[in-house]
């Protein structure tokens, strides 16, 4: 299940700030990379090399 992410906006502020802070919250609860990684099927085998992968550049 997705994480709610909700945004008032405030008086006397412009509709384009309302955004910006609307993608800035959808980023942090990892709604983007979400949809972005469920966009196309990844096999199982697939998925667990890129974990190890992944690990193994970061360390």
């Amino acid at each position: 299940m997705t994480p709610l992410v909700t945004v008032t906006v405030k008086d006397n502020e412009p509709f384009e700030k309302a955004v910006r802070r609307f993608e800035t919250e959808c980023r942090k609860a990892g709604i983007i990379q979400l949809a972005k990684a469920k966009r196309f099927y990844e096999k199982p085998s697939r998925k667990r090399y890129n974990i190890k992968f992944k690990k193994s550049r970061v360390a």
